[in-house]
């Protein structure tokens, strides 16, 4: 048996759970962004720390992105 976990939200409830988690990775994007800043203002540069920011980054480019589209379709019904 599959629940359809949306149907047991309303569309408000969906449009905020999904702006306070745009929010979210917005925050941790941000702390990975300063990560990445460390990494390259090392002499020599810390290059594990540079590829875990810059994945790390990548990843919520990503979500952000289908969430955001996920929230335009909510936003226009």
């Amino acid at each position: 048996m599959s629940i359809d976990f949306g149907a047991l939200l309303t569309t408000e409830q969906k449009q905020n759970l999904l702006t306070q988690r745009i929010q979210q990775f917005a925050a941790e994007g941000y702390q990975h962004t300063l990560n990445k800043q460390v990494a390259e203002s090392k002499d020599p540069i810390d290059e594990n720390l540079l590829e875990q920011a810059n994945d790390a980054i990548a990843t919520l480019t990503a979500a952000i992105t289908e969430y955001q589209a996920e929230l335009d379709k909510l936003t226009v019904e």
